[in-house]
């Protein structure tokens, strides 16, 4: 049987040349599953925020399991934890870095290229999270409810993605494409399939 798999619904409102982009994941399963919405390629380049985000390690477990990071930004990786990990980073199956993270100390490293880029410990085989590097700062974690806002978007036409580390590969790599500003309605999308 085939059903709606995924919707999302955007909206736009106007606010001195920016859009902000409101939107829903409505299917409950991917309510559950994805842990970031985000426009894949905006026109311009974005200065990344001088405050580094934080990837923590604490209990044997990264948190957040998601790190949503800006093009060129720095991630300061800290261990909370007693005893010896590592960080093992992983881009397209090639390793970026694997770096010691000795107990209650840390380092920091830049993000130079866009994509997804996995976190393992050599260690502790449990541990697991993802660093999406983001060419522009258009992206939003859902609520409960899979709503999501995306503050002050240019208006122009955009491809729009979805992840988490529980989608499958066909989720993550579903463009939608939308239309921001040019007084649009709002724009239903919908990923059609069997969960």
């Amino acid at each position: 049987m085939r059903g709606p798999f995924l919707l999302l619904l955007f909206a736009a409102a106007t606010s001195a040349g920016a859009e902000t982009l409101t939107g829903r994941l409505e299917d409950p399963s991917l309510r559950r599953k994805t842990a970031l919405v985000y426009v894949e390629k905006a026109p311009g380049k974005f200065a990344a925020p001088t405050d580094a985000a934080v990837m923590s390690q604490i209990g044997n477990t990264y948190s957040p399991r998601v790190l949503p990071v800006l093009l060129g930004g720095k991630v300061d990786f800290r261990s909370s934890d007693p005893e010896l990990h590592n960080v093992n980073a992983r881009e397209n199956k090639q390793q970026i870095f694997n770096q010691a993270v000795l107990p209650h100390q840390g380092f920091s490293k830049k993000m130079d290229q866009a994509g997804v880029v996995h976190l393992s410990c050599n260690i502790h085989k449990e541990m697991s999270a993802d660093i999406v590097v983001l060419q522009n700062p258009f992206f939003a974690r859902p609520d409960a409810q899979g709503g999501f806002t995306i503050p002050n978007v240019p208006p122009g036409n955009y491809v729009m993605r979805i992840f988490g580390a529980e989608l499958s590969d066909e989720q993550r790599a579903k463009a939608f494409k939308v239309t921001v500003g040019g007084g649009a309605p709002p724009i239903k999308l919908a990923m059609l399939g069997t969960p």
